[in-house]
């Protein structure tokens, strides 16, 4: 029975060390990104549909990601200016179980609740992937600028 108990616990050591390995610390995730690819699960739609949601993805391909030091982020994205000036100046955190990034309005900041943008972060093959929570876009990243230091 002992070592059973030990035999978990140390199951559940190396679980919880590959969990952390694929995300990102709060340092890390500090610069701008920029999107390499993008793919995801797009249903079929009609045509007109289709073409509006090619352009989005080309917006995207063409977007940055920028996380500030002091909170504020910036989604600089050519595609409606009501969406590029929305998602401009906003804050940023990890929620509490800092399992997703949340854009949100400063008035919100001490809240997980109202979101403008949340993103799940994974790291497959050594790759960055932004997991886009309200959309089907799973975005392949390269940050592009550092901050303290930290790739």
């Amino acid at each position: 029975m002992k070592n059973m108990k030990r035999q978990i616990a140390l199951i559940l050591l190396l679980i919880s060390s590959l969990t952390y390995g694929q995300s990102l610390s709060e340092k890390e995730i500090i610069g701008i990104w920029k999107v390499e690819k993008i793919s995801g699960d797009f249903p079929k739609m009609p045509a007109n549909q289709q073409k509006k949601m090619d352009a989005l993805k080309a917006a995207f391909l063409k977007s940055s990601f920028e996380f500030k030091e002091d909170r504020t982020f910036n989604f600089n994205i050519d595609f409606m200016q009501e969406l590029d000036e929305m998602m401009r100046n906003v804050h940023w955190k990890l929620n509490s179980n800092k399992t997703e990034i949340i854009i949100q309005e400063w008035k919100d900041k001490d809240t997980d609740k109202y979101q403008l943008m949340g993103i799940n972060v994974s790291i497959r093959n050594g790759k960055v992937y932004f997991i886009m929570t309200e959309s089907p876009f799973i975005l392949e990243m390269k940050k592009t600028s550092y901050n303290n230091g930290y790739k």
